[in-house]
């Protein structure tokens, strides 16, 4: 929520009391802006904007301040999007500065990590829309040769296009994956 003094900080509320801001993560007016706000492991994941490190993957414990996970991008903003659970990971999109914005991983211990460089090269091939179905993570993304096409990672193998919807160097962009009536 945003605040007049505070900015767009993360705010909780219980039902019953006033909500509260959690803490000022970016100082003053600036916005830390808390998006893709999702649970793993009695955590609540998701990504802000501390005004120092750029906008990057953190966690709250309801109890303790948000804490940063890791400063995936040093030279700027890794922007952790489109966070999922899956196979006991959190999932999502992230920018590293070097390999563009690709598909990591996290465990909930050690730090995120790349999951596969799936476009080689400063662009990534920036996955979205994740989602779960029949044991495997799929998600869009574009491998520099078919384009943004549909993607699945069953938690062992490195993750391969699923199908070519829009074959060439056509791209059909799937989107908004939504599991209906499995």
């Amino acid at each position: 929520a945003k605040d007049p003094t505070y900015g767009t900080e993360l705010w909780v509320y219980d039902g019953i009391h006033p909500p509260e801001r959690v803490t000022d993560i970016n100082p003053g007016t600036g916005n830390f802006s808390p998006q893709y706000l999702t649970v793993f492991n009695n955590k609540l994941y998701f990504y802000g904007n501390d005004g120092t490190h750029g906008t990057e993957l953190w966690a709250y414990d309801g109890v303790s301040p948000p804490v940063m996970i890791a400063d995936i991008n040093p030279t700027g903003s890794s922007d952790p999007m489109y966070l999922i659970v899956f196979n006991s990971k959190l999932y999502f999109s992230a920018n590293d500065g070097v390999n563009g914005m690709e598909v990591w991983s996290y465990d909930g211990t050690n730090p995120p990590s790349m999951l596969a460089d799936i476009y080689p090269g400063a662009s990534g091939s920036i996955p979205t829309y994740y989602a779960v179905f029949n044991s495997k993570l799929y998600f869009s993304a574009n491998d520099g040769t078919h384009g943004k096409e549909l993607w699945a990672y069953d938690g062992a193998l490195p993750p391969a296009m699923a199908y070519d919807i829009a074959p060439g160097a056509d791209t059909s962009v799937p989107g908004e994956l939504t599991v209906f009536q499995s």
